[in-house]
């Protein structure tokens, strides 16, 4: 029987202080990487090997109930300085905006003393998890690395053993030879060397390929090249069908209804995140209210936008950048409802910003016109999720930019996410479209979408050790 072993920086449990305060309360990871790789694990074909750094997770390792009795999750404590050095000073700070091709070049990335440093944690973090997997891992084990967080771990892990292979997925986009560019020549030297250790590598979209393609025939013309692979992920459609008919999620569902007044709603579910666009997004917002006054009365922009990595000052910068470009678009729009003789029953953008996965459903499922307009994506699940639970025959408006946007074409309105302009004609043309035609051009979408899932996506990169 082939063994295998997957590894991502996010494992499928974590642990919280409990309610009552008197000790931890361990709980299982949702999302489309954990119902992918669940049913291997469950049946003993695949072990899940995760870094944990966080005191009441390896308080709760040390203790034997952060797996629950599961054998096959495999936590693998990291010293907190070297994790939080390569997860939030090299991972998110660096090879993220790296990869989404997002350095705010006049002023970052700054390679000193203090990113070197940071750098060698990340290799110490790389050579733990190596080290953990050979310690495991049977004869012949096949290893599924997934993404960004594990660039060095082939090389570490090669050295070991001989014996495993090796795949990598990135679930990120790949930034072009240009971009690859700002990275120093022995860091990007070190990174090349131990993805070629890999025997294939995946991505979401071929524009990802290729890019990664272009930056190994550049820099590194003289190493293998991996088998190079488009695999989308797909959504769990049973997970999220059962997700969204719980009972709470109806509760927040009369809660969005309220605010919405019987008027339309633009809906965004995102994570307040730089590559998000979430500025831009409101711009279209306020472009179309401006083209069309009149639609403030019957339609409203209800956006879910919800912390991420609030230990980066990027992060919460923009954050608040978001929250005050909405006040200051409604207090825009209000005074041009008001010059034309408009009665408005609420704002016309309203925000959450709770992460609030019942909210995030009811809001999808709610939406007539869905806006997804990243500056650059890996995929986009939410694109994904969005038209499979949606009870309006909503439309999709998405950015180009998306890897998504190859799987889906033209079921969508697919915008430049830079395009305010573009944007906002987008989704007044959904919005003016007729019923019948809306629900024509949902049902072709959703038939799409159904055709892939994260099992198909797992058992694809299983097949290439074929």
């Amino acid at each position: 029987m082939n063994s295998y072993i997957i590894v991502s920086n996010r494992g499928p449990v974590s642990a919280k202080r409990s309610q009552n305060g008197q000790g931890i309360a361990v709980s299982r990871a949702g999302g489309g990487l954990a119902s992918a790789i669940s049913p291997l694990v469950h049946n003993d074909l695949a072990k899940w090997l995760f870094p944990i750094s966080n005191d009441l997770e390896v308080e709760a390792f040390e203790a034997g109930t952060l797996t629950q009795g599961d054998s096959n999750l495999i936590p693998v404590p990291v010293p907190q300085g070297v994790h939080h050095a390569a997860y939030n000073e090299v991972s998110n700070k660096v090879l993220w905006y790296l990869l989404h091709g997002m350095f705010p070049l006049t002023r970052s990335p700054k390679f000193d003393t203090q990113f070197y440093l940071d750098w060698k944690n990340y290799s110490e973090f790389s050579e733990l998890i190596a080290t953990a997997i050979a310690k495991i891992a049977p004869e012949g084990t096949k290893v599924l690395l997934q993404d960004y967080h594990m660039f060095l771990v082939p090389n570490y892990l090669r050295k070991l053993r001989d014996d495993i292979s090796i795949s990598l997925f990135l679930h990120t986009p790949f930034s072009s030879a240009s971009e690859f560019e700002v990275l120093p020549e022995e860091v990007r030297n070190q990174l090349l060397e131990s993805i070629s250790q890999v025997s294939n590598i995946g991505f979401h979209a071929s524009r990802w390929r290729d890019n990664f393609h272009e930056v190994y025939l550049r820099f590194a013309p003289q190493l293998k090249v991996p088998n190079l692979h488009v695999n989308p992920l797909g959504t769990d459609i049973e997970d999220i069908t059962s997700s969204a008919n719980r009972e709470v999620v109806t509760t927040e569902r009369a809660k969005i209804a309220e605010i919405a007044a019987g008027r339309r709603i633009i809906a965004r579910v995102d994570r307040m995140e730089p590559s998000k666009n979430i500025l831009r997004g409101i711009d279209s917002v306020v472009e179309l209210f401006r083209f069309y006054p009149h639609l403030m009365r019957s339609v409203i922009h209800i956006a879910n936008c919800y912390p991420s990595r609030e230990a980066l000052d990027d992060y919460t910068s923009y954050a608040k950048e978001v929250e005050d470009k909405i006040e200051e678009s409604n207090a825009y729009l209000k005074d041009l409802a008001s010059r034309l003789g408009l009665v408005l029953p609420t704002d016309p953008i309203y925000k959450f910003t709770e992460d609030n996965f019942a909210l995030s459903l009811a809001l999808l499922q709610e939406s007539d016109v869905l806006l997804v307009n990243p500056i650059r994506d890996g995929y986009n699940l939410v694109a994904s999720e969005g038209p499979l639970i949606n009870q309006r025959n909503g439309g999709l408006v998405l950015s180009k930019n998306a890897g998504i946007a190859e799987v889906i074409g033209d079921r969508a309105n697919l915008v430049n996410p830079y395009d305010i302009r573009e944007t906002a004609l987008a989704m007044f043309s959904i919005l003016d479209q007729s019923e019948q035609n809306r629900a024509i051009r949902y049902q072709d979408l959703v038939q799409e979408l159904k055709q892939r899932n994260p099992a198909k996506w797992l058992q694809q990169q299983i097949s290439w050790f074929e």
